[in-house]
C-alpha cells in the first residue's frame, strides 16, 4: 500500500475512525481477463461482478460499498474485540514493564542487504495470463503454500481491505507471489488459521518479504493475524530514496514493466464472495511484478551509493522502521472528538462543541458494539451539521441528514435526546471553545489544545482514561477485561478449533504450535457485542445501538461514573 495516495470513497463518506477503508490509487487493477485456477484449495473464478455496461471499451462501474454482501463478521462468525482497552500482541516477548518487543529489535539492518545484485538487466517476467495461479480458499491450499514457501527465500506481499462495515477493518484477501507463481489468499474464509501458518514465514530474517508502501499493511497482518514481519524491502520507500518523479505502484508499474493501471477496482468492496476474474487480476498485479521492480530498483540504489550514501542501507532502515511499528487499537478519550477531520473548520460554540462531543462517543459506542465503522454509523459531515444546527424535531433532523443512514434512521429520538441532555450540560465546554477559536486565529497551536490535560477517571483494571460524561450505558473496563478472559467461542466451520484451547497439535502438523493454542484468541477475542453470559454467542444486532430506554440507563449511574 502506498501512503502516498488520495482519500477513499469511504474516507470521503466521513469515516473518521482509525483503519479506515483507504483505497490505493497507487495500485495496478488489471484488464478484462481472469487467471486460471490451479493448485490444492483452488476454485473457479466467476466472470462478473456488480453493474456492467456492455458497450466496448466500458469500464466496469464498482462502488466501495455492496449493501448486498453479507457481512463477513455474521457469515464466517469474525470476532474481534472492539472494547476501548489496548491491543495485546500476545505472541510477542514482553520487557520486564510489558513492552511488548517486536522481533526485529534483536536483528541489524545491515544484516538484510543483499549487495550481489547481477550487473546484467533483470529479465522482466511473464504476463499474469501466462503465470500459475491458486486461489487458496481451505486449510489444504494453505498447506500447500506453507510448504512451497518453506523453498523460497523471498515472496511478495499484499493485502486488500476493507473498513467501511468493520470498526478497525477487515482484511479481505492476502496476495502472496513467488518468482514463479501467484496465490490469493481468502483472509476471510481462514482467518483464524492465517496466523499460526505463515508466522514463521513472515518473520523468518532470512526470507525477504517484498512490498510497496508497507506502512498500513504491517498493521493490518498484526491486528488480524498477528504476524510480523522481518527483513522487508518497500519498493515505495526505495522509489524515495531514488528520489523518482512519483512514489506510486502505479507509477512504477507504468515507469518499469509497461502495465498502465486502471482504478476501477481501487475502492472495490473486497468483501464480495465469490471474487471476479476482474477483481482477481487486479489483485495478482500487486504482487505478480514486484519482484521485477525490486530487481531492478536494487541494481540502480546499488550503482547510485557512494561511499557518504549508502542507499541500499538507507532503503532497509526505511523498511524496518514501518515494520517495528506496533499496531494501536483506537483509544476513545476526552478529547478524541477534537480529531474529527473538518472540525477547525467551522466556528462553533461552546454548545454546539458539547453536541459534538455527545454525538461522538455515542458514536463511537455504537460502532464498536455492532463491529460498524464510525463513517457508517454517523459520518463527520452529518455529525458536525447536527451540532450545528441543534435539531429539537424529527422533521429539522431529516433536513439536516440528508442521505439514508440506517442506525441514523433507527435512532431519531434517542439523537434528539443526546442533542437536548448536551446543551443543557455545556458548560464545560466554554474554555475549549475558546481555545479552539485559538487556533483558528493562529494564536494557539492544535497539538497544545490536544495535548492540555484534563483530569479523567482511571479504572482499577486497565488503567486506562475513560471518558467521565457519559450520556449512555456501556461497558466498563473490568466487564470488557471479564468478557475476555471467561468467555469462549467456537468456530462451526472448523471443528477442530476452540478458542479455550485453540488449535490442537494434530490439527497443525508441521507448524510450529509453541504459544499458539494455550488459550490465545489470535486476534478474534470476543466483541463488545458479545454476550457476557458465558454461552459464548454473540449478542443479537440491531439498528438501535442497544439504547431502546433512554430515560431509564439516564436515571441510573453511567458504569464509569463514581456513584
Amino acid at each position: 500500500m502506498d501512503g502516498s495516495k488520495a482519500p477513499s470513497a469511504a474516507e470521503e463518506a466521513g469515516d473518521g475512525s482509525q483503519g479506515g477503508a483507504r483505497g490505493d490509487t497507487s495500485k495496478s487493477p488489471a484488464a478484462q481477463d481472469g487467471g486460471s485456477s490451479s493448485g490444492a484449495g483452488s476454485s473457479r473464478v466467476p466472470a462478473a461482478y456488480g453493474s456492467y455496461d456492455k458497450s466496448p471499451g466500458a469500464k466496469p462501474r464498482v462502488t466501495f460499498h455492496d449493501p448486498t454482501i453479507p457481512r463477513p463478521q455474521d457469515q464466517y462468525k469474525i470476532m474481534v474485540n472492539n472494547h476501548s482497552v489496548p491491543f495485546d500482541h500476545v505472541w510477542l516477548d514482553q520487557t520486564e514493564d510489558g513492552r511488548p518487543i517486536h522481533p526485529l529489535e534483536k536483528l541489524n539492518a545491515e544484516q538484510f542487504i543483499d549487495r550481489n545484485a547481477p550487473e546484467s538487466e533483470p529479465v522482466r517476467p511473464a504476463d499474469v495470463e501466462d503465470t500459475p495461479f491458486t486461489l487458496v480458499e481451505d486449510q489444504k491450499g494453505l498447506t500447500a503454500l506453507v510448504n512451497k514457501l518453506k523453498d523460497v527465500n523471498e515472496f511478495a506481499v499484499d493485502l486488500e481491505h476493507n473498513q467501511y462495515r468493520s470498526f478497525q477493518g477487515l482484511t479481505c484477501l492476502m496476495q502472496i507471489s513467488t518468482r514463479t507463481e501467484d496465490f490469493i489468499i481468502d483472509t476471510l474464509k481462514l482467518r483464524i488459521i492465517i496466523g499460526p501458518y505463515l508466522t514463521e514465514h513472515f518473520k523468518d530474517p532470512t526470507k525477504r518479504k517484498i512490498m510497496h508502501g508497507a506502512d498500513r499493511d504491517i498493521m493490518w497482518l498484526q491486528r488480524d493475524f498477528r504476524l510480523y514481519v522481518c527483513n522487508l524491502f518497500d519498493t515505495g520507500q526505495a522509489s524515495r530514496v531514488l528520489e523518482m518523479e512519483r512514489n506510486s505502484l502505479e507509477y512504477l508499474l507504468r515507469h518499469f514493466c509497461g502495465v498502465t493501471a486502471n482504478k476501477a477496482y481501487q475502492n472495490a468492496d473486497w468483501r464480495l464472495r465469490p471474487l471476479s476474474a476482474e477483481m482477481i487480476k487486479y489483485a495478482r498485479e500487486d504482487t505478480h511484478f514486484l519482484f521485477y521492480i525490486y530487481d531492478l530498483m536494487r541494481l540502480r540504489l546499488q550503482q547510485e551509493s557512494t561511499s557518504e550514501r549508502d542507499l541500499l542501507l538507507e532503503v532497509q532502515e526505511r523498511s524496518n522502521e514501518i515494520c517495528s511499528q506496533l499496531y494501536e487499537k483506537e483509544q476513545l478519550t476526552d478529547k478524541s472528538y477534537l480529531h474529527i477531520y473538518g472540525l477547525q473548520d467551522h466556528e462553533l460554540n461552546a454548545k454546539q462543541l458539547a453536541v459534538v462531543s455527545a454525538l461522538y462517543e455515542w458514536r463511537d459506542f455504537v460502532a464498536r458494539e455492532q463491529d460498524e465503522s464510525t463513517g457508517y454509523v454517523l459520518p463527520n459531515k452529518a455529525l458536525i451539521e447536527i451540532a450545528k444546527n441543534m435539531p429539537t424535531t424529527a422533521e429539522d433532523l431529516r433536513r439536516i441528514v440528508k442521505s439514508k443512514y440506517p442506525v441514523v434512521d433507527a435512532n431519531f429520538n434517542l439523537i434528539l435526546e443526546i442533542v437536548w441532555d448536551a446543551t443543557e450540560n455545556s458548560n464545560a465546554f466554554e474554555a475549549i471553545a475558546e481555545q479552539l477559536k485559538k487556533v483558528q486565529l493562529g494564536q494557539e497551536t492544535f497539538g497544545a489544545l490536544v495535548a492540555d490535560p484534563i483530569p479523567v477517571m482511571q479504572t482499577p483494571v486497565m488503567q486506562t482514561p475513560i471518558m467521565q460524561t457519559g450520556y449512555f450505558g456501556g461497558y466498563s473496563n473490568e466487564q470488557a477485561q471479564s468478557d475476555v478472559e471467561s468467555s469462549a467461542y467456537y468456530y462451526t466451520q472448523f471443528p477442530e478449533y476452540s478458542s479455550s484451547g485453540g488449535w490442537s497439535p494434530q490439527e497443525l502438523q508441521g507448524i510450529p504450535t509453541s504459544g499458539y493454542h494455550d488459550g490465545c484468541y489470535y486476534g478474534h477475542q470476543p466483541s463488545i457485542n458479545q454476550s457476557s453470559t458465558g454461552t459464548g454467542q454473540p449478542a443479537a444486532r440491531n439498528n438501535a445501538g442497544g439504547f431502546q430506554d433512554w430515560r431509564k440507563q439516564q436515571s441510573s449511574p453511567h458504569p464509569w461514573q463514581p456513584k
